[in-house]
């Protein structure tokens, strides 16, 4: 799906996966799930290209599933919230939300491990905004790009019948979760563009 001239969403992704063209890169925001690594470098093949950089917005592994595949075939350079980096690095579990679905899904998981990450807060990336949106996971993170007012959450927010709405089930602090929202929606006349969903203006 084309977004603008910049930014494009892979289709038939479980969590959606965005690629930003600028200043001669390509970022990849996300990595979708095991599955969904294998169309992403499906995706880049047809295109010829290959993505120098990966965003990720947290750890769930909808959005780090496909990351070691993806690492493997191009070896980019990897960008993940500093709390987050020891659970995509294998060295500890992420804490699952209250809910039975949460933890479920997190005791049926397992991370295939990347190691060389570097700390969102400490990257520098070129005319990309870090916004810290924690609350979903304890890291959390958003990306915002200035120059095409558009916002990549993760899943911090999730349009869910035209509404950005906290997915209560999934995020382990939800008071942080407001407050994250409450941040992404002051981004007036912003793209919000979600893990799951489709773009939402505000």
């Amino acid at each position: 799906m084309i977004i603008s001239d910049t930014v494009e969403r892979i289709d038939n992704t479980m969590a959606n996966s965005y690629v930003i063209r600028k200043s001669g890169h390509v970022i990849l925001v996300d990595a979708g799930t095991k599955g969904s690594g294998k169309r992403i470098i499906r995706f880049f093949r047809e295109k010829g290209e290959k993505p120098d950089t990966v965003l990720i917005t947290h750890y769930h592994m909808d959005h780090i599933g496909g990351l070691k595949q993806i690492v493997d075939e191009f070896s980019p350079r990897v960008i993940a919230p500093s709390e987050e980096i020891d659970v995509i690095r294998g060295v500890r579990k992420a804490a699952p939300a209250n809910s039975f679905v949460s933890k479920m899904v997190s005791a049926m998981t397992r991370v295939e491990a990347v190691d060389e990450i570097e700390a969102a807060n400490d990257a520098d990336i070129d005319g990309i905004e870090v916004v810290e949106t924690h609350g979903h996971t304890p890291g959390s993170t958003s990306y915002y790009l200035a120059e095409e007012k558009m916002i990549f959450v993760g899943d911090a927010l999730t349009n869910r019948g035209g509404k950005l709405i906290v997915n209560k089930g999934f995020s382990l602090d939800l008071q942080e979760a407001e407050k994250s929202r409450q941040k992404i929606l002051g981004f007036n006349g912003s793209l919000v563009l979600p893990g799951h969903g489709e773009p939402k203006k505000i």
